[in-house]
């Protein structure tokens, strides 16, 4: 079992899918990724990629996000979130989209956000440029959004951000991009 680590549903467990195509974000670098954003996160609209539990949307929806959209292609990922936002009660808050990033972005160009978790797979590397061009192309990221990036290996700079800092926790790196 997860948990919600801070905000208003602090200590809520919440489920992580009883798969092993999942990899939930831990507390330890969960807490780390809202600490760092803390207040990108207060009113923002959230687009949680590769949501697996849906646990980074969630936590951001405690810590005074106004909406979260979470997005997988695997239907018990979709299952097990649509359960913790049952559980949870934030069903005004949030889309959920059963769907690949691909299709998913392609449909909801005219979408903007705040904030925007990206953690694919891990051997998916390539997607995360991919995303990230899009989102720019499409004018889908907010003039000061922010893009966390969940990856083994760090990310460096990108001209289209005034800002970005890598963390590390063991073998994961988390790179976050502001614009």
């Amino acid at each position: 079992m997860l948990r919600i680590i801070g905000g208003k549903y602090r200590h809520l467990q919440i489920k992580a899918p009883d798969s092993d195509l999942t990899r939930p974000t831990t507390d330890k670098v969960r807490e780390a990724i809202m600490s760092a954003l803390s207040n990108d996160l207060y009113n923002a609209k959230v687009l949680d990629l590769f949501s697996g539990s849906g646990a980074l949307g969630l936590e951001a929806l405690s810590r005074g996000a106004r909406s979260a959209t979470f997005v997988d292609k695997n239907s018990l990922a979709i299952k097990t979130i649509k359960e913790n936002i049952e559980y949870m009660h934030v069903k005004e808050e949030v889309e959920i989209c059963l769907s690949s990033y691909k299709s998913f972005l392609a449909s909801h160009k005219n979408e903007q956000y705040d904030v925007v978790f990206l953690d694919p797979p891990y051997k998916m590397k390539e997607v995360y440029d991919e995303i990230v061009d899009f989102l720019f192309e499409n004018n889908m990221i907010s003039s000061n959004g922010v893009i966390v990036k969940e990856c083994d290996t760090p990310f460096y700079e990108d001209d289209r951000f005034i800002k970005y800092k890598n963390y590390k926790y063991g073998i994961i790196y988390v790179t976050i991009y502001w614009r």
